[in-house]
Parts: C-alpha cells; sequence; structure tokens
C-alpha cells in the first residue's frame, strides 16, 4: 500500500523538459513515457487515493489517467504543463468515480462529518484517507491542492475555475471539518 504523507521534498522538474519528454512519447519513444510516468506517479495516485478514498478506485483511475496521457501524446497532442494535465485529469476522473460511487456529499451535510475516528488504532494514512473521504468533495480537492500539491490560492482558483475567496472559504472549511473529525485521534497522540 502506498503512503499519502506529504513527500518532504519533492525533486521539481521544468515545464520544457516535460513538454520535450511528451513530444518524444508523441514519436514512439516508451522510454520517454516512462520517465514522465516516473516523475508524476506518486503524485497523481495520491491526489486520487486522497480525493476517492478508496484503492482499487484510484488505482483503475490512475491508471486510466496515464493511458489516456500516453493516448493523447500518440495523436499528437501539444502538452505544455504535463503535471497540470495529469493531474486535471485525475481530478476530472476522481469526481467522475465519486458520482459513480455515489459518494457525493451535499453542502448542508458539511456540518455533521460521519466518519469517527477510532483513536485506539493505530494507522493515521487510514484515518486521514477515510476522513478526508467524509467531507464534500469541493472542500477535499482545494485542500488536497493546496496541502498536498503545494498550489497557491491562484492557482487553485484557475485549477478549479472558481474565485480565490472560495478557494480560500473550502480550504478552511476542509480543515474545520478535519480538525473536528480527527480530534480524538490528535488528543490521544498529545498525551
Amino acid at each position: 500500500m502506498m503512503s499519502v504523507e506529504k513527500p518532504i521534498a519533492i525533486q521539481q522538474h521544468s515545464h520544457a523538459e516535460d513538454q520535450e519528454l511528451a513530444a518524444r512519447v508523441s514519436s514512439g519513444d516508451h522510454g520517454a513515457f516512462t520517465t514522465l510516468f516516473e516523475r508524476h506517479k506518486s503524485q497523481i495516485y495520491r491526489f486520487c487515493l486522497l480525493m476517492i478514498g478508496d484503492e482499487a478506485v484510484a488505482k483503475d483511475v490512475y491508471q486510466e489517467v496515464f493511458l489516456n496521457f500516453y493516448r493523447a501524446c500518440r495523436t499528437g497532442q501539444v502538452m505544455y504543463n504535463v503535471h497540470g494535465y495529469l493531474l486535471t485529469a485525475a481530478r476530472t476522473r476522481s469526481l467522475n468515480a465519486l458520482r459513480t460511487l455515489r459518494r457525493t456529499v451535499s453542502l448542508e451535510g458539511m456540518e455533521e462529518p460521519t466518519y469517527v475516528v477510532d483513536a485506539a488504532a493505530a494507522d493515521t494514512n487510514k484515518h486521514l484517507r477515510e476522513a478526508l473521504a467524509s467531507i464534500p468533495p469541493q472542500y477535499r480537492e482545494a485542500f488536497l491542492l493546496c496541502e498536498f500539491e503545494g498550489y497557491s490560492y491562484e492557482e487553485i482558483s484557475t485549477q478549479l475555475n472558481v474565485t480565490r475567496d472560495v478557494v480560500k472559504n473550502r480550504i478552511y472549511r476542509a480543515k474545520q471539518a478535519l480538525q473536528k473529525i480527527l480530534r480524538p485521534l490528535l488528543r490521544d497522540d498529545d498525551r
């Protein structure tokens, strides 16, 4: 099972370097695709897993994202921002998977999250995934893009096509909900 902890340092690659590799994929260079896959797979899988909350479905979505990326490259689509393309595809497919799973929670349901933490259990990553799965997808995706992917409010605003204030509000509400849900676990760790 892949850990969902935020990486301490993410090796950054230039958009131009990724764009060049994507162009090489377009001309049939399988090694270039492997390089891009290795660079981006952890972040994309983690995003899918945290958005969806179900490992099997997240793996399916993650694989579809890379398969479709490969197909897009092979058909000659120019990739100006590979990570942005992959993250947008992961977001779209994750939201579709959530709709399919009928896990969409109304905004009115935000007041009382349904997940209850078992403070005696030791798997913090499991608690985090389940807590994230219990908050509305709109809040979850803004939170993940900010806290796990390192995007600024402005970048998230552009990515989600909402105002900066909406992004700020969604992240705040996500943090409030997660704090409320995870409070029993945090209290247990303080002892």
